[in-house]
């Protein structure tokens, strides 16, 4: 679903966001504003929110000069063991994001990774090259492994971020089912990160890691 821009305002200018709600669970979001900054010398840049829908966010990012696209996130499933597979086993199916090669200049994936089994999280960050323009950026929120480098899961629901200001958001139930929640330890994410240039991991104190990744251009 594509949003289109209502006013003339550049992305960063007159048009910013500003927060309308002191809600609890309103967070800081440095890493965001930092994206959002880098957006200012583009004239319509176009950015794909990518997660549980969030309406009002992609709207006010649209407002502010965006082309904002909105895909839902469906992880992939855990991998099929080959070596136990019946005739009659649906096949593995690829991740794909139905988005074109090369044409999102921000992509706010928010907590996919976390909710992406660890032995097909290459496909997603794979997905998530191929659709970011030269110089194009990856925003991730992802959980921080606590209490050692142990690798822990719960059932949990994905978020949907509602963003308030270009530096804050809100995390809200998006109703969908539970799904395994993984913690990655920081090493892996940044070794699949390898195919882009990660510029900056910000820890937040509820253990929120903020990750921003740059598509290098060739």
């Amino acid at each position: 679903m594509l949003f289109r821009r209502k006013s003339t305002n550049p992305v960063g200018t007159t048009g910013s966001l500003q927060s309308d709600s002191t809600a609890a669970d309103e967070r800081s979001c440095p890493t965001l504003a930092k994206a959002l900054k880098k957006l200012e010398s583009l004239e319509h840049p176009h950015i794909l929110d990518l997660g549980p829908f969030c309406g009002s966010s992609a709207v006010a990012l649209a407002d502010r000069g965006a082309r904002v696209s909105v895909e839902s996130f469906a992880p992939p499933e855990p991998p099929i063991e080959k070596d136990k597979r019946e005739d009659d086993t649906p096949v593995e199916i690829p991740f794909k994001i139905e988005q074109p090669d090369g044409s999102c200049d921000l992509v706010l994936a928010w907590e996919s990774i976390d909710f992406t089994h660890p032995k097909r999280l290459a496909e997603v960050v794979t997905e998530f090259k191929r659709i970011l323009a030269p110089g194009g950026q990856l925003l991730l929120l992802s959980r921080n492994a606590t209490g050692g480098h142990v690798r822990k899961t719960v059932e949990e629901s994905m978020g949907r971020f509602r963003v308030k200001a270009d530096d804050r958001v809100v995390r809200e139930n998006s109703g969908q089912p539970t799904r395994t929640r993984w913690v990655h330890p920081t090493r892996e994410i940044e070794r699949l990160l390898k195919p882009l240039s990660v510029q900056g991991i910000h820890l937040q104190r509820d253990q929120t890691r903020e990750i921003l990744a740059l598509h290098k251009a060739p």
